[in-house]
């Protein structure tokens, strides 16, 4: 006779439950998921910066000779014996940039933002093993190919909807490039397809983690930040513009030339968002003077860019394009007197006040008036070069406006929109305000 069968106890299922998800950890790549919520508001690592990457990273350990303590990891290495356990070497390039950026802004962000997690020898920001990455430099070899992917992407970092950027990753399964995506995540099989289809590590980021995705990489120096028109920017002036500008020369070196020119083109539906541009003949405005030039007979109808060209005193050149002038004479004006034009302003507090003036066309008067606060993490401690704007919020307020909740390590500026009675628009970008790292 066939002995009776045993149910499991409910122990004993669960037993075999968590054998299942371990021997299921093991299968295919490792993966790096969003840990659980933070259990405590105090401060690990507490690094500070979005633009340069931190310098050593707390790993607890819980495999190998050290296990239950916490290891200060130079964070290159780090990143260098995850990809070594959690990307194959024999990827294409593009794959494995992507996933260098993956590893990389995880690690980071973490380093940043402490959950509450602590070992023998303090507290850590992250654990060697699948809750967060897999780092076991005493059995994993660092192949060339993940140095070279980790050495191509380590200047840029991201953003996601004006924040710093958390990448998580799953191993996934082979399907078409991005059919996968959730905005969050990047899979690594799919994004290899992605890679394989000839795509560039910024497309294939954008595909898993789009929308709101900014990818910053640090800007070529010497270089300019423009004020008039601001980087980035549409702006409705008239017959004659104020050009202005910052520049930020590579450290040791000073600024020994420079070359000032325009562009234009003739604007589609009303925007300056076109694909030709020409160099101007009328005028024929050239200038090697330093900031700020004033440009006059500028054509009403036309699109216009400013160019500014530096040469260092290594004899390094190069060239800045600003954003772009529409030109309305008739359309209103406004003159930002806070933050004071043509200057970088370094914030004392988490407040600031935004005036500016408005000037009319005779026989019309200003109907409507939007304020937008723009934002960007600082390129670096001290540096708004390279801004990538998104706008925080809105007012339609006048002048002066208090501007409240300035964070440290960000730039800002201010966007204002003006609509006369006539049914002219203009819209005038402020300088720029920093917030300092203390």
């Amino acid at each position: 006779m066939t002995p009776p069968m045993h149910r499991p106890s409910l122990r004993q299922m669960r037993r075999l439950l968590t054998a299942a998800l371990a021997l299921t950890a093991l299968i295919g790549l490792p993966t790096a998921m969003q840990p659980p919520v933070a259990r405590a508001a105090s401060v690990c690592t507490g690094w500070p910066s979005t633009r340069v990457p931190p310098a050593t990273i707390r790993v607890l350990r819980t495999s190998g000779p050290a296990s239950g303590s916490v290891q200060v990891v130079d964070f290159k290495t780090y990143v260098q014996y995850v990809m070594a356990a959690e990307w194959p070497p024999t990827w294409t390039d593009a794959a494995l940039q992507t996933g260098a950026m993956a590893v990389k802004q995880y690690a980071w962000y973490y380093a940043m933002h402490y959950r509450g997690g602590s070992g023998t020898g303090g507290c850590y920001d992250v654990a060697d093993n699948s809750n967060d990455q897999i780092y076991q430099p005493e059995s994993r070899t660092k192949k060339p190919a993940h140095l070279l992917a980790i050495d191509a992407t380590w200047t840029k970092s991201a953003t996601k909807n004006g924040s710093f950027a958390l990448m998580g990753y799953r191993s996934g399964a082979s399907v078409a490039c991005g059919a996968d995506a959730d905005g969050f995540h990047l899979y690594q099989h799919s994004s290899l397809a992605c890679a394989n289809n000839g795509m560039t590590v910024d497309q294939i980021l954008h595909v898993y983690f789009d929308p709101g995705l900014a990818i910053w990489t640090p800007p070529a120096t010497p270089s300019v930040i423009f004020f008039s028109p601001a980087n980035q920017a549409q702006v409705t002036t008239g017959t004659a513009a104020t050009l202005s500008w910052a520049e930020q020369p590579t450290a040791g070196t000073t600024i020994a030339s420079r070359h000032e020119s325009l562009l234009m083109a003739l604007p589609l539906n009303g925007s300056c968002a076109v694909d030709r541009w020409v160099t101007v003949a009328s005028p024929g405005w050239q200038a090697t003077a330093p900031s700020p030039q004033t440009v006059t007979g500028l054509r009403p109808g036309f699109c216009y860019r400013a160019v500014v060209a530096l040469t260092d005193s290594n004899n390094v050149t190069t060239q800045w394009q600003s954003g772009t002038m529409r030109v309305d004479a008739a359309g209103p004006r406004a003159t930002f007197t806070s933050p004071l034009p043509n200057v970088v302003t370094t914030a004392t507090s988490s407040t600031v006040t935004v005036s500016w003036t408005e000037t009319v066309t005779s026989g019309t008067h200003i109907v409507s008036r939007r304020l937008s606060t723009e934002r960007s993490a600082q390129a670096g401690a001290g540096t708004c070069a390279g801004a990538q704007w998104v706008a925080i919020g809105t007012t339609t307020a006048a002048s002066p406006v208090s501007s409240t909740g300035l964070g440290r390590l960000y730039c800002y500026r201010y966007s204002l929109v003006l609509t006369d009675s006539a049914g002219h628009t203009s819209t005038t970008v402020s300088a720029v305000v920093q917030e300092p790292s203390v």
